[in-house]
């Protein structure tokens, strides 16, 4: 047996060898430890895709979205009001045209900015007088108004400043301004610089609250196709003899006015003469 053994043991130097590389190959296997460690890999990746829950989370965000549009625009409509800073109201204890033309000179900002409105008011007054009292007779010259310095100057210093004594301190300003009353569908323009890039203010009256917003050359042409211009502040309508039936009954229609069968001439003229109120 022991003659047996050394035969095979002798037969197979081969085998060793084999054996060694097998042994190698085996190290090889093993320590390549990254081969059997790959497929371990997707099972660490697999908890970041078998996170559902992200997605589940994620729908009621995508519910929202779809919901928001139709909330968002209701605090969405302010807004354009409130982001166009052309848009003033000024308060009813306050004098609104004054304060309409103190924004046209200086900017919604400025006046926003005062700490005392009271004084900047008196200042601002006197400061007017004082420019009607230098200006005011060749104003009366390039303009054709008519009005008395001494009347325009106790308004001014007056609780509330009327149209017309607006209308000279536009002018008096080289402002551009246009009063309009969309109740009556009339307005009067106070334009003194029509060729330079000065803007256009429009002034609404709705019952008691003034509101001024600068307005581009569209709106503006739109105004006065819609509305009826009145030419003189001191004399809206001239007296009825100024008139023919026909004349009377256009404006009417200009005015929107509803016409009665058979309405006489100074039926017209009534109804005309009431509605050219700014």
């Amino acid at each position: 047996m022991m003659h047996i053994n050394q035969t095979m043991f002798n037969v197979n130097p081969n085998q060793t060898s084999v054996n060694n590389a097998l042994t190698k190959l085996r190290e090889v296997m093993l320590y390549d430890t990254s081969v059997q460690h790959q497929p371990q890999k997707p099972t660490q990746m697999q908890p970041i895709q078998h996170q559902p829950q992200k997605p589940t989370q994620m729908q009621p965000m995508q519910m929202q979205p779809t919901q928001n549009p139709t909330q968002k625009p209701k605090p969405m409509q302010p807004e354009p009001t409130q982001s166009n800073d052309n848009v003033f109201r000024p308060a009813l204890n306050q004098d609104p045209l004054f304060w309409c033309l103190y924004v046209i000179m200086n900017g919604t900002f400025k006046y926003e900015q005062l700490a005392n409105r009271f004084t900047a008011e008196q200042d601002g007054k006197r400061d007017q007088i004082m420019m009607l009292r230098d200006k005011g007779k060749a104003l009366k010259q390039t303009t054709g108004l008519k009005f008395a310095a001494s009347t325009i100057e106790g308004d001014i210093m007056s609780q509330r400043i009327s149209l017309h004594t607006f209308q000279v301190l536009v002018h008096l300003n080289s402002l551009n301004a246009v009063f309009v009353n969309p109740a009556n569908r009339v307005y009067a323009e106070f334009i003194s610089d029509a060729v330079s890039d000065k803007p256009v203010y429009i002034i609404e009256r709705t019952n008691k609250q003034i509101t001024m917003t600068s307005v581009t050359e569209t709106q503006l042409t739109s105004i006065r196709a819609t509305h009826y211009r009145i030419e003189n502040l001191q004399k809206p309508i001239k007296s009825g003899s100024s008139y023919t039936v026909a004349e009377l009954t256009e404006m009417c229609h200009q005015l929107k006015i509803q016409l009665k069968p058979k309405m006489k001439k100074q039926e017209l003229y009534d109804s005309v003469a009431k509605q050219l109120v700014l």
